[in-house]
């Protein structure tokens, strides 16, 4: 295993690839060199029968044998023994121009991968029309389905930064690793954008993709890798949630921040506790982002934004340091052990407002609503309320607290948000 950091490690999968090699080799050992940067190339080696090892080691590469199956077994072996900063995956066929690796190192500060595409603006791909009609497809389907904002799912010519696919767990053997790495870094709020490159038939030998077989095996993943985009504790959920295609949802969620901002008001120094990837931080600016889960801070950051990575049991802030307090979806997720209301009151100004907002579990309403959600969305809305909290039940907490209830709304009489001062 490779223990030395460099900054960019350039990998190439490889099955009998001995002959592209021998050429593709020494061009990028040119363009590495123009980088003024600590460089190395490495080969991984998937059982080649031919000398690719032997022409790899001569030609200054260093090989690291393939564990496990197929192209996602190369990519784990990679990413796992490999120690840079940096590492761009490439194949090894003349496909992708070793030049293009300066462009794609050029824009490494702009995301966490950076992907050469195909099917964006000035990109294109010289393949038959049958290959280029089923890869355009699978990649505008899982896009859509997967709500990727990548054109080109399917291209393994990436740079990825060492701190993002570190924290990827991968499980596909086959191409799908590839579709299988980006929605998991969309979950783990990681940036990923794309640049525009020229795909060029390979050189030497053929191809050891089967765009049909593979086409299969990308529909089987699909339904997996769904609902993991739908999932809770992806970092983009709120976000997704405020734009839905479900029109309950998307009402839903507009119709909570309309009643939050309109509570707030004009008050400037606003904390949201459990704030995760809401639209409610952009539509308060002035509001700081608090909560546990830093992939939808990772996803939510921007220059100049103020986020903290805290538990709501030990705020980072001085008494009395907000005008408002904003705590929606979060309270019914806390285990009873936890207490959120001190630190709140602790936090609050005097006469400053705390605005909650849950699911009232004493109306019928939310019983009715959640099941019809689960209908439409399975699994995304998993009951993971640890404590179920009704108007009454939650005013008498807050009055415990040295709060008065001022106001309350109901959203379709299933969630409750209360606007409560603190009175000492």
């Amino acid at each position: 295993m490779e223990t030395p950091m460099v900054e960019l490690a350039v990998v190439l999968p490889c099955l009998n690839e001995a002959d592209n090699l021998r050429s593709l080799l020494p061009k990028v050992g040119e363009v590495l060199t123009d980088l003024s940067a600590p460089c190395r190339v490495y080969v991984i080696d998937g059982g080649s029968m031919d000398n690719t090892v032997e022409v790899a080691r001569s030609l200054g590469a260093v090989v690291i044998p393939q564990r496990g199956y197929g192209y996602g077994g190369a990519i784990r072996t990679a990413f796992e023994d490999i120690h840079a900063r940096w590492l761009l995956t490439m194949d090894a066929d003349f496909s992708h121009h070793p030049v293009f690796i300066k462009y794609l190192f050029a824009r490494r500060h702009e995301g966490e991968i950076i992907i050469a595409s195909r099917y964006v603006s000035q990109g294109y791909g010289e393949m038959p029309w049958s290959r280029k009609f089923l890869s355009s497809t699978l990649n505008w389907v899982f896009g859509k389905i997967l709500s990727i904002n990548v054109r080109d799912l399917s291209s393994g010519f990436r740079l990825y930064h060492r701190n993002a696919i570190g924290k990827l767990d991968l499980h596909y053997e086959t191409y799908a690793v590839l579709q299988e790495i980006l929605a998991k870094a969309y979950c783990r709020g990681y940036r990923v954008i794309e640049e525009p490159f020229h795909y060029l038939p390979r050189r030497h030998g053929s191809s050891h993709a089967r765009v049909f077989k593979f086409g299969i095996v990308y529909l089987k993943s699909l339904y997996t890798l769904w609902k993991l985009r739908n999932s809770l504790d992806s970092a983009d959920y709120e976000a997704r949630a405020f734009n839905s295609r479900i029109p309950l949802q998307r009402w839903w969620q507009r119709k909570r921040c309309h009643i939050i901002r309109d509570f707030i008001g004009d008050r400037m120094r606003v904390l949201d506790i459990g704030c995760g990837s809401s639209q409610l931080l952009n539509s308060t600016p002035q509001t700081v982002g608090l909560d546990s889960n830093a992939d939808k801070l990772r996803y939510m950051r921007r220059p100049a934004r103020c986020l903290v990575n805290a538990a709501v049991e030990a705020l980072p802030f001085p008494d009395a340091a907000f005008e408002v307090i904003v705590a929606s979806q979060l309270v019914e997720h806390l285990a009873p052990s936890v207490e959120p209301f001190a630190e709140m009151a602790r936090c609050l100004q005097p006469g400053g407002v705390l605005i909650i907002g849950t699911p009232d579990y004493g109306r019928w309403q939310w019983r009715i609503i959640k099941r019809l959600y689960d209908l439409v969305q399975p699994g995304a809305s998993r009951d993971i309320h640890a404590a179920h909290y009704a108007r009454a039940s939650l005013s008498a907490r807050l009055e415990q607290r040295g709060f008065v209830v001022r106001e309350y709304r109901h959203i379709w009489g299933a969630e409750i948000i209360i606007k409560a001062c603190k009175t000492v």
